[in-house]
């Protein structure tokens, strides 16, 4: 048998937090290390309820912790769960919570930081369906999106594909950098004209699609119409001798029997005629 000291630095050697608390769920234990992750000692704290207050503010998330913790420890089950919590500094991490029913009716957490570990999951995860220059969705991403909207009830979908004129002559006489600032401008400008439900993708270097559910041929020739406008007046206000400017081509679904796919393919090909038109 280990006397109390034996044990409370055994507990300070390890590499993750150490919590435990009684039979009444008061704290009677915190390692050093949980004081570093998550900024409470033993004397900031009294209890479990506190913890859970400070530690969670969002009151629909806190209850879904509290209601498994509690079914967890009425019958005496060890689990693992990673959450969101909030530090004493208010700060965001995600902390992988390992609890622990002992025999003595205490209850032992081990408490590890995985907030970077999440974030790298995050933001590989982010990537996989956004473009990085612009933060648009990708390809992938509207590709998902087209097979969604194919089984939906929300025709007349139009969609509007968008192939910037001129960037690879801003990148030839004013570098690439200056071509990032085309295409990011362009993006924000278009995302500017559109509805939440809207969804814009960059789908190559210069090449954007918009896809809208519910929105009709003449509703959509109204938004191209805007959007040429918004690029005209950023000409006005640009001493640049090379055009920032885009050819735009529409196509619309008027229901199910129009393939969303065949769809794309029309309204590139309008996107190329007026594209040619211009030459």
């Amino acid at each position: 048998m280990l006397d109390s000291a034996t044990t409370e630095e055994l507990l300070e050697s390890l590499t993750v937090g150490v919590v435990i608390l009684n039979q009444n769920e008061e704290f009677v234990y915190v390692n050093e290390l949980t004081n570093k992750i998550t900024g409470y000692s033993i004397n900031d704290l009294e209890n479990i309820n506190q913890w859970f207050t400070t530690a969670y503010p969002d009151t629909d998330y806190r209850k879904k912790v509290i209601n498994n913790f509690r079914n967890k420890v009425k019958n005496k089950e060890s689990y693992n769960h990673i959450l969101q919590i909030f530090d004493k500094n208010n700060e965001e991490k995600y902390i992988e919570f390992r609890i622990k029913p002992l025999k003595n009716g205490h209850i032992m957490a081990n408490i590890i930081d995985v907030t970077e570990k999440i974030k790298r999951q995050k933001k590989i995860e982010y990537l996989s369906f956004h473009d990085e220059l612009t933060d648009l969705y990708n390809r992938h991403y509207l590709q998902e999106e087209l097979k969604k909207l194919n089984k939906s009830r929300q025709y007349p979908v139009s969609i509007i594909i968008g192939d910037l004129d001129n960037l690879k002559a801003i990148n030839d006489n004013l570098g690439h950098l200056a071509g990032d600032k085309y295409i990011k401008k362009a993006a924000n400008i278009i995302k500017s004209l559109l509805r939440n439900e809207d969804i814009i993708a960059r789908v190559g270097g210069d090449e954007f699609v918009i896809t809208l559910p519910n929105t009709t041929k003449k509703t959509a020739s109204s938004i191209t119409k805007r959007i040429r406008e918004k690029f005209e007046l950023e000409n006005k206000k640009s001493d640049k001798s090379i055009k920032f400017d885009i050819s735009l081509g529409i196509s619309t679904a008027k229901n199910k029997k129009n393939d969303l796919i065949n769809c794309y393919h029309l309204a590139d090909q309008n996107m190329y005629k007026n594209k040619n038109k211009k030459n």
